[in-house]
């Protein structure tokens, strides 16, 4: 007989002629890899939103007006719209204090409704002049034919180079990149431009979830400190100097979701290890089973001239078999579920959530591949070897 060929033919005749033992095994098969893939995925982009987040706030402290701390979580978390609002004069009593470098404030202008998105829009005004936070990472930028700048998350949709703000058209000057945070789903511009969009919601009799003045008014201010400054010291300064607003620390602030993170993905390691095991269990008794059912089947090729190392290759053939395609099925079902909704997977976690880039992705599911590949021959294991051992004329008889 020819070996290679023989074989093989003969695992998958094993595999056909047993359809619905076969379709559920390799059922379960698909189950565990698709939450192993899950897993992956989920874990990888926790970690690049935590690692986006971390470097598109780039500040050390944050100022908001007090009570109002959930509310700038759900800005740069998930872009929820959101609006709160303190003198502008803080900006400057916090830029004269020791130890800090630098501040920056942000305005938040909320719409109801606009064309540009398929949902409400936190535009966010920012100040050319002394932001640290948006420039950085736009390296090359257009302004409008009137001096605006306007740059646009990568979940906001541009059509022709421009959003459309009542009925008014704003060239982008240039789009962010995927961070996994709530910049993913906010419209940004300058002080000047955040004036005119009122303007204009106020022509065409369209309203705003808030009425600040972003002359007089801010509503996050974001603070760098000098090298050496501890955050703890300087937000209790900054608390005792200003009334009525409340200092977030970035440290603290990221930590909290890390801890979060880390709670989650333990979960997600014990369901996918879970999930393994009861697969290989599962596979190795319906294995263990069959063997007596087979024991004719493998004397009867034992006499036409099979060694036992190849009736041991025809159960491990099968084993891999199963154990590739169902694998394969998970890892694409899988993905044909998470990638698709992967915003709003983001919103109910409220985490910061990045997808990893393709590459990353296809090693996961290779790996996944290789797991439930190895998980399925290693449950065969035993049988294979007790099959190798049978005394097959007794058997045959």
């Amino acid at each position: 007989m020819e070996e290679n060929l023989s074989l093989r033919v003969l695992a998958v005749r094993n595999i056909c002629r047993k359809p619905f033992r076969s379709f559920a095994l390799a059922a379960l098969v698909a189950v565990s890899a698709a939450v192993l893939f899950a897993v992956f995925l989920l874990s990888a982009s926790l970690r690049k939103g935590i690692a986006g987040m971390q470097d598109r706030i780039g500040a050390d402290l944050m100022v908001v007006p007090e009570g109002y701390g959930q509310n700038q979580e759900g800005v740069l978390l998930s872009g929820k719209p959101s609006y709160f609002y303190m003198d502008k004069s803080v900006e400057d009593t916090i830029r004269a204090m020791d130890g800090v470098r630098e501040v920056t404030g942000q305005f938040y202008l909320t719409s109801l409704s606009e064309s540009c998105c398929d949902f409400p829009v936190q535009i966010i005004g920012f100040d050319p002049e002394s932001d640290f936070l948006i420039k950085p990472w736009v390296r090359q930028y257009e302004t409008d034919g009137r001096g605006r700048a306007f740059f646009a998350g990568s979940n906001v949709s541009v059509k022709d180079g421009c959003i459309s703000f009542f009925a008014k058209k704003h060239a982008v000057g240039a789009r962010l990149s995927k961070s996994g945070t709530g910049m993913d789903n906010s419209v940004f511009t300058d002080l000047a431009g955040i004036e005119e969009i009122f303007g204009d919601a106020k022509e065409k009799g369209f309203s705003f979830l808030s009425d600040g003045d972003a002359a007089t008014k801010t509503s996050a201010i974001y603070v760098r400190l000098e090298d050496g400054v501890k955050a703890d010291t300087a937000a209790l300064k900054i608390w005792q100097a200003v009334s009525g607003v409340q200092v977030i620390q970035q440290g603290k602030f990221l930590r909290t979701f890390a801890d979060k993170m880390d709670s989650i993905v333990f979960f997600l390691c014990l369901l996918a290890a879970l999930f393994l095991l009861l697969t290989v269990l599962a596979l190795a008794l319906t294995f263990s089973l069959t063997m007596y059912e087979r024991r004719r089947e493998f004397s009867i090729l034992r006499v036409l001239g099979a060694s036992r190392p190849q009736l041991a290759s025809v159960i491990l053939g099968e084993a891999s078999l199963l154990g590739t395609a169902g694998a394969a099925c998970g890892v694409f079902l899988s993905a044909v579920v998470l990638l698709p909704f992967s915003i709003l997977i983001a919103q109910k976690l409220d985490m910061p959530f990045c997808l990893p880039p393709v590459w990353q992705m296809a090693a996961f599911a290779a790996a996944v591949l290789l797991i439930l590949t190895g998980a399925c021959v290693l449950s065969a294991l035993r049988t294979a070897i007790r099959i190798s051992r049978l005394e097959i004329y007794t058997e045959a008889k």
